[in-house]
């Protein structure tokens, strides 16, 4: 089920991820291209959960993980460019990479 918050941009292509044990940023040239800044964007998460968080907050695994649980099937749409920026994935299990597919919207 998508949960969703209308996002004023234009979409950028979709890209797939791999998540591993160490928590990733989206590139730099993803949150902005050609002078446009991401103001949102849908992630779907395809196969193995992944934990995700924003704001600088670092998501971990283990007995007290750190971040948002996203299960297989679960997709959402994030808004804010300062959220996207300081958007970050890992894996949830231990060598288990999770496939996310995220498409990003710019500034018109």
């Amino acid at each position: 089920m998508l949960r969703s918050i209308p996002v004023d941009g234009a979409p950028g292509l979709t890209a797939r991820y791999t998540s591993t044990d160490v928590a990733q940023t989206l590139p730099a040239a993803v949150v902005t291209v050609a002078g446009k800044i991401a103001v949102g964007l849908d992630l779907t998460v395809e196969d193995n959960p992944v934990r995700i968080a924003f704001g600088g907050a670092v998501p971990s695994q283990g007995a007290t993980p750190l971040g948002h649980l996203m299960l297989a099937g679960t997709s959402i749409r994030v808004y804010g460019s300062q959220v996207i920026s300081t958007f970050r994935y890992i894996s949830a299990n231990a060598v288990t990479p999770g496939i996310l597919q995220i498409t990003v919207y710019y500034t018109p």
